[in-house]
């Protein structure tokens, strides 16, 4: 079974999704996050935390103020956004990939080739066969009527609060959690003999 990979994205705003991916005014990645997993153990394989240094561009205050990422932080910190973007494409080379709320981060990411990576690379991240959302799979499991954040669907599967919720590496653990907890197959009722 090919291992699993939950990311994450954290941005400087939402996509225009009514402008094409390379749309000048698209956002950019401030936080890119993932974790591996083993589909049958559920051990933790490897995991990826980065932050985007700001080129030619600032992290709004009305997105600092969600994910608590300053321009003087991804400055000193950040790596270049391309470089991230490979290095994410690289940690999921061969695996299945799970977002929460799939249609955002997908989106982002695919801006994120638009501007520095040819079609080879753009097709193969919208690929869907390999690629779930952990946001519908819990509104299923949950029979809720709206897409439940994050936060609702971990306390309701997990059991407990998500602490430091809009940090991407906390985000894409916890997606992975829900995703443990939706797919995991229901113990068999014992008969009476």
């Amino acid at each position: 079974m090919k291992p699993l990979v939950s990311y994450d994205t954290e941005t400087t705003g939402m996509p225009d999704w009514k402008t094409p991916s390379d749309g000048e005014n698209q956002p950019h990645i401030v936080q890119l996050s993932a974790v591996k997993h083993d589909p049958e153990t559920k051990e933790l394989i490897g995991e990826l935390d980065l932050i985007i240094k700001p080129d030619g561009w600032v992290i709004p205050q009305e997105t600092i103020d969600i994910h608590g990422i300053t321009n003087e932080h991804a400055i000193e910190v950040g790596i270049p956004e391309k470089e991230a973007i490979q290095q994410l494409l690289d940690f999921c080379e061969g695996s299945e990939r799970i977002a929460y709320n799939r249609t955002f981060d997908q989106r982002i990411v695919r801006i994120g080739l638009k501007r520095f990576f040819d079609e080879k690379a753009q097709e193969q991240w919208a690929q869907k066969d390999d690629h779930h959302c952990s946001m519908f799979l819990a509104k299923k499991a949950m029979k809720a009527g709206k897409n439940p954040k994050l936060v609702e669907a971990y306390k309701h599967f997990i059991g407990k609060e998500l602490e430091g919720a809009h940090n991407a590496l906390n985000d894409a653990k916890a997606s992975m959690a829900v995703y443990f907890a939706v797919t995991e197959p229901s113990e068999p009722e014992e008969s009476a003999a």
